[in-house]
C-alpha cells in the first residue's frame, strides 16, 4: 500500500522542521519554564498560607490581625512551599545553557517580556531564564566590543532597548535605512540586551562598569548612545554612576538620544501603585498585594523615573511621594536629544501622551524647575500621532535622529 503524495510531502516538511530545530534551546526553555513554575507555585502557596492565617484570626473582613498570618496557618502549607522551592533549587543545578536569537520567532519576545515583568525575581531565584547584559549584532549574535572598536578612530553607536524588549524590536525597516546611512558614514553599531526587570540603577551601574572596561581596552574616537523608553533612563543612570565612580568613559560620548523616555515617570505605574495600596484596607485583601508586587523593581522605578540607588531607596521608603529632590544632571559636554510623541494633539496636553509616556515626561519637563532636565546643548522634539510601541518603526523618528546626529 503506497502513501498518499500529500502525506509524503507533510512527512518531509516535518523532517525538515525537526532537522532545523535547536533542541538544546528547547530543552533549556523547558528547564527554565519548569524552574519558574516551581517558584511560582511556592509563591502561590505562600499567598494561600497568609490568607488562611488571616481568616483564622479575623473572621470578619475588617477585623484585626495580631500575629503574622504565616504563624497561624497550618504547617502543611509551609511544607508544600518548601518542597516547591527545594525542587526548583535542584532543577536549577542542571548544567543547561542556550542563547535565544531572533530566529526563534516567539521565544525571544516572550523571554524579554518575562524578564521585564519578573526580572529581579528571576535573578534572585538564579533562574535559567534571567538574561545577562550582552552586546548583540542586528541578527542577535553575540558581539565583542573589539568587533565594533576596531581602532582608536572608530565611531560607535550603541542602541539600548526598553522594558520587556530586546535588540529585536530595533530592527524595523525605518531603522535599517538609518543604519545604512550610519554605515555609509563609517559608523559601527551594537545593540545591548539586558534583564530589563532589574532595578534601573543596577543595570545602569553594570552598563557603566562595562563601558569603562571596554573603552579602556579598546578606545574609540566617538560613542553615541541611543535609548528607547527605559533604555534612556539606563543611559542617564550609567552617566550618574560614572560620575560617582570617577570613570573616564563618558568623555568618549559625544551624543545621547532618549526616545520616549519617562524622565518624570509613567502615570500607569503610579496608578498601579495606588490600586495595589487599596488592598491595605482589609486584612483579607492584604495577602493579595503579593500579586500586585509581582511586577519587577524596574517597573516600580518607572513610577517617578528614578535612576540612582538613593532615589530607588527613597521610593521604597516612601510609597506616596516623589523621592527626587532635584534632577540628576546630564553631562555638559554631551549633545542630548529628548524625543517624545503623542497619540493626538489632545493627548499631548494630558497624561496619555504616546499611550505610556506623557509628552512632558518624555521631554524632561516638570512643574518644579529643579526636576526639569537641562544641559548646554539639549534639543527637544515632539512628534504628533506617535504610538509608544510603534515608535521605532516610524520614519519621522529616524529622520529627527539623523537631523540631530549630523547637526553642526
Amino acid at each position: 500500500m503506497s502513501l498518499h503524495p500529500v502525506m509524503i510531502d507533510r512527512g518531509r516538511q516535518l523532517q525538515q522542521v525537526l532537522k532545523q530545530t535547536d533542541w538544546r534551546a528547547v530543552v533549556w526553555g523547558v528547564h527554565g519554564v519548569s524552574h519558574l513554575a516551581l517558584h511560582s507555585a511556592a509563591e502561590l502557596t505562600d499567598l494561600v498560607t497568609e490568607m488562611d492565617g488571616t481568616i483564622r484570626q479575623a473572621p470578619m473582613p475588617l477585623g484585626r490581625v495580631n500575629e503574622p498570618p504565616r504563624e497561624r496557618a497550618p504547617w502543611p502549607y509551609r511544607l508544600v512551599a518548601h518542597v516547591f522551592r527545594t525542587a526548583a533549587g535542584l532543577l536549577q543545578r542542571l548544567p543547561l545553557q542556550a542563547d535565544i536569537r531572533q530566529s526563534h520567532a516567539l521565544a525571544l519576545p516572550l523571554l524579554s517580556a518575562v524578564n521585564g515583568v519578573l526580572g529581579d525575581k528571576l535573578e534572585r531565584w538564579d533562574s535559567p531564564l534571567a538574561l545577562g547584559m550582552t552586546l548583540r549584532a542586528e541578527d542577535s549574535e553575540v558581539l565583542a566590543w573589539s568587533q565594533l572598536a576596531t581602532s582608536s578612530k572608530a565611531r560607535v553607536a550603541l542602541f539600548i532597548h526598553g522594558l520587556c524588549w530586546s535588540e529585536r524590536e530595533w530592527q524595523t525597516p525605518a531603522q535599517k535605512q538609518f543604519q545604512a546611512l550610519l554605515e555609509n558614514k563609517g559608523w559601527t553599531s551594537g545593540w545591548l540586551r539586558y534583564n530589563s526587570g532589574r532595578p534601573i540603577w543596577r543595570n545602569g551601574a553594570d552598563l557603566s562598569d562595562w563601558l569603562e572596561a571596554a573603552l579602556e581596552a579598546h578606545p574609540v574616537k566617538e560613542l553615541v548612545l541611543v535609548g528607547h523608553s527605559q533604555g534612556g533612563l539606563l543611559i542617564r543612570s550609567a552617566f550618574a554612576h560614572a560620575q560617582a565612580a570617577g570613570y573616564d568613559w563618558p568623555q568618549r560620548v559625544t551624543r545621547a538620544a532618549y526616545l520616549a523616555t519617562p524622565h518624570q515617570g509613567a502615570p500607569l505605574e503610579r496608578a498601579g501603585r495606588w490600586a495595589n495600596a487599596l488592598l491595605l484596607h482589609s486584612p483579607y485583601t492584604q495577602p493579595l498585594m503579593r500579586l500586585g508586587n509581582i511586577r519587577s523593581a524596574a517597573i516600580k522605578d518607572l513610577r517617578y523615573g528614578v535612576i540612582t540607588e538613593a532615589e530607588a531607596q527613597g521610593l521604597r521608603d516612601d510609597l506616596k511621594a516623589d523621592p527626587r529632590q532635584q534632577a540628576v544632571p546630564l553631562p555638559d559636554h554631551v549633545r542630548h536629544l529628548l524625543l517624545a510623541g503623542s497619540l493626538s494633539p489632545e493627548a499631548a496636553e494630558n497624561w496619555l501622551g504616546d499611550g505610556l509616556v506623557p509628552v512632558h515626561s518624555g521631554l524632561g519637563l516638570h512643574r518644579r524647575e529643579a526636576l526639569t532636565l537641562t544641559a548646554p546643548d539639549l534639543s527637544r522634539v515632539e512628534l504628533d500621532r506617535m504610538d509608544h510601541m510603534n515608535m521605532l518603526g516610524d520614519v519621522r523618528v529616524w529622520d529627527a535622529l539623523a537631523d540631530w546626529w549630523w547637526k553642526r
